[in-house]
């Protein structure tokens, strides 16, 4: 190895300064022409090595480095025949040679190699016209941007001009824009600021979730959420009403890529919508008021009218009834004499003529004699139950009904069973219905007799009704089968201001359904032509609005029905304390 290094640097040799004879002319034209051209060599591989470090984007970088190299072994080859003019270390000068003819060979291939990429590139004309075309496809463009930042701002423009409230999101349910009153309502300057916010960064964080579920249920089924009326708080805590659209959007593939949304403020019409309702309702409820004011007015006219014709053919009748019951006190007299003066005749003559004897046989005198006390007799009792029937009806007519006046609640109850008597009895499907009275020690009460009356009537004929009807019922149980129809009376005082009249059947009950609407206005169960409907109703405001007392109703089905009337001893005292009032039992 040293022997190779001292061959290399060997100087042996007859320097080249003897081919010029040491001309200095000669010699220092070599050294000055190689030194430059040395430098210059050395200079343009500096400038490509510069560009490619700076502009790794061009092409061809490989062959630019083999040049540059190759331009470095040819100025070092120079510099050494500078060198070997005075040194003749041509080993070295040879090497160099070599290494220069190696990097030359190999950039003259890399060259081949390329020349057809090199030709392929565009020459200054066509570079020329592919940048004339770059420069009208950039003008295009520029024109195309500009018509679709104009498209843009009549698009904002328009949907700004829309009251509603626009917005549209992409998948992830954020927003990609809206109009002007959506970024009012948001409380944000300009329509720009919504884009790539969602609504847990808006006024509205505290719903967003909700907000956000619905935008996903949206996008997943596809299936678009139409005029739907949501109702939301004010921050002054006012009400808010507004109508919700919202629809998926789909791409040319029909994948979904977001949704379109809107809603507009119907507070106003809501509120007028509101107060429409309420009008409605007033009026339909005042329209209610009249018509059951109208039928009880004419409900109690009729019942004013039909009292009134009740007392005056009661009194009508009242006059031969007393004539008749009167006289039948004297016939009854005169027949028991009469009886006594044939009794008498047939002592003291008991062997008649024959035409007398043929009489008494034809008349039958005997059984004259035992039947015709007993025929009077009848008379009589009949007369006495028209009496009584006479004075119940002027009793239940109460024309002095305008006032109130003490009265005995048994008496009213008695004369109004008087008049139901004819219900009460039997018929060839039923046995007697049976009443069963369990009465208290009542005071006299004030109140409005007639009406009063008028309310045991609707009761007890609700009562008898349910009662004959119980054959036809589904609902009877074994158990009522085997007892008989029975209607409970009962009456006590509760406490010193109230008293409790209670009015019970056995019949087949009344369902909750029916119970519910019981005291209701034209409330029938009854077949068309049988009820109007009013009987509960007016008995309802009777005893709860002119009486100041309570009606309730109380009824299981296959138990029976019970109706307890709570009424003021004193209305007056009554109305002061109303805490007096008992549950119902």
């Amino acid at each position: 190895m040293l022997s190779v290094l001292q061959n290399l640097f060997s100087e042996s040799f007859v320097p080249h300064g003897h081919c010029y004879l040491w001309k200095p002319e000669l010699v220092w034209l070599n050294v000055i022409s190689d030194f430059v051209i040395f430098l210059a060599y050395f200079s343009i591989p500096l400038q490509l090595f510069y560009i490619v470090k700076h502009r790794k984007d061009l092409p061809f970088n490989c062959i630019v480095i083999l040049f540059g190299s190759f331009i470095v072994a040819c100025g070092a080859g120079h510099l050494m025949d500078v060198w070997t003019l005075w040194h003749p270390t041509y080993w070295l000068s040879s090497l160099l040679k070599f290494f220069t003819a190696g990097i030359s060979i190999a950039t003259a291939i890399a060259l081949l190699t390329l020349i057809p990429q090199i030709l392929e590139l565009p020459s200054p004309t066509q570079l020329a016209a592919a940048n004339a075309k770059l420069q009208a496809e950039i003008q295009e463009r520029h024109e195309v941007e500009m018509a679709l930042k104009q498209s843009q701002k009549m698009f904002q423009l328009v949907i700004d001009t829309f009251p509603q409230r626009i917005f549209w999101k992409n998948r992830c349910s954020q927003y990609l824009g809206c109009n002007k009153q959506f970024a009012q309502d948001a409380c944000l300057q300009s329509t720009q600021e919504i884009v790539g916010r969602d609504d847990f960064s808006l006024p509205w964080k505290e719903v967003a979730q909700h907000y956000q579920d619905d935008d996903y249920k949206i996008m997943a089924t596809r299936i678009a959420k139409l005029n739907t009326e949501e109702y939301r708080e004010q921050d002054n805590g006012g009400p808010t009403w507004i109508r919700v659209n919202m629809i998926p959007l789909e791409d040319e593939a029909g994948g979904v890529i977001g949704l379109l949304g809107s809603y507009e403020d119907i507070t106003e019409s809501k509120l007028a919508e509101i107060k429409l309702r309420q009008a409605k309702e007033t009026a339909e409820a005042a329209l209610a008021n009249f018509q059951k004011a109208q039928n009880q007015l004419i409900q109690s006219e009729k019942m004013s009218s039909l009292g009134q014709l009740v007392a005056g053919v009661a009194h009508e009748i009242n006059n031969p009834v007393n004539f008749i019951y009167g006289n039948l006190n004297h016939i009854k007299s005169y027949t028991h004499e009469l009886l006594n003066l044939v009794k008498l005749y047939q002592q003291h003559y008991p062997q008649p003529i024959e035409v007398i004897q043929n009489r008494i046989e034809e008349i039958d005198l005997d059984f004259l004699s035992l039947d015709l006390p007993k025929v009077v007799s009848s008379m009589q009792i009949g007369s006495d139950r028209i009496r009584q029937i006479v004075l119940s009806l002027r009793n239940f007519s109460r024309l002095d009904q305008a006032e109130m006046k003490s009265v005995d609640i048994h008496e009213g109850i008695e004369n109004t069973l008087l008049i139901l008597q004819h219900r009460l009895k039997g018929t060839n499907n039923r046995p007697d219905i049976k009443v069963i009275k369990e009465y208290g020690d009542l005071p006299m009460v004030e109140c409005y007799a007639g009406q009063l009356n008028q309310v045991f009537m609707n009761i007890l004929s609700n009562a008898l009704d349910a009662l004959e009807e119980i054959e036809n019922q589904s609902t009877i149980t074994n158990e009522q089968c085997s007892i008989p129809a029975t209607i409970w009376l009962q009456t006590r005082q509760v406490n010193p201001y109230f008293i409790l009249i209670s009015i019970k059947d056995n019949g087949p009950g009344i369902p909750e359904s029916v119970r519910s609407r019981f005291f209701d206005p034209f409330f029938t169960t009854k077949p068309v032509g049988k009820g109007t409907g009013l009987g509960l109703s007016i008995s309802y405001q009777i005893v709860v609005e002119h009486h100041g007392g309570s009606l309730n109703c109380i009824s299981e089905l296959g138990k029976g029905t019970e109706f307890q009337i709570q009424i003021p001893i004193q209305p007056q005292v009554a109305i002061k304390d109303k805490q007096h009032m008992p549950a119902f039992i």
